[in-house]
């Protein structure tokens, strides 16, 4: 009996662009959590204004910090209005360029990572 089977290389591309995408991912989600939010939340704490790790654990106040950090203040509406766990415009203004690009740096390679799979469990 002739067996008709193909075998895939264990490691093709699309494999190895996932595996870089996610070793990305959690680079820039380290780094940023160390490098980034940390230093921030220490000015935060200096100027009493510190309300977000009083509720939650680090996980999301990653991706809180990165967020508020990738867009605009304005975004979230007029300074003085916003009342939520995290002011934007406070969070702007303590903020230095390196921890700004380390904020975009994680939301952007988590987006892409997140496009990829689903591109990548539908098309390929």
């Amino acid at each position: 009996m002739v067996e008709n089977t193909i075998h895939e290389p264990l490691l093709a591309l699309e494999h190895i662009i996932a595996l870089l995408l996610i070793l990305n991912s959690a680079a820039s989600l380290l780094i940023f959590a160390q490098f980034g939010m940390r230093p921030l939340e220490k000015k935060l704490r200096a100027l009493h204004k510190d309300t977000v790790s009083q509720w939650d654990g680090p996980g999301w106040r990653i991706f809180t910090y990165a967020i508020k950090l990738s867009v605009p203040a304005t975004f979230w509406g007029k300074k003085g209005e916003y009342k939520m766990f995290l002011d934007p415009f406070l969070l702007h203004q303590i903020a230095s360029r390196r921890d700004k690009f380390l904020a975009r740096w994680l939301m952007a390679s988590a987006l892409l990572f997140v496009v990829y799979s689903v591109i990548y469990v539908e098309f390929l």
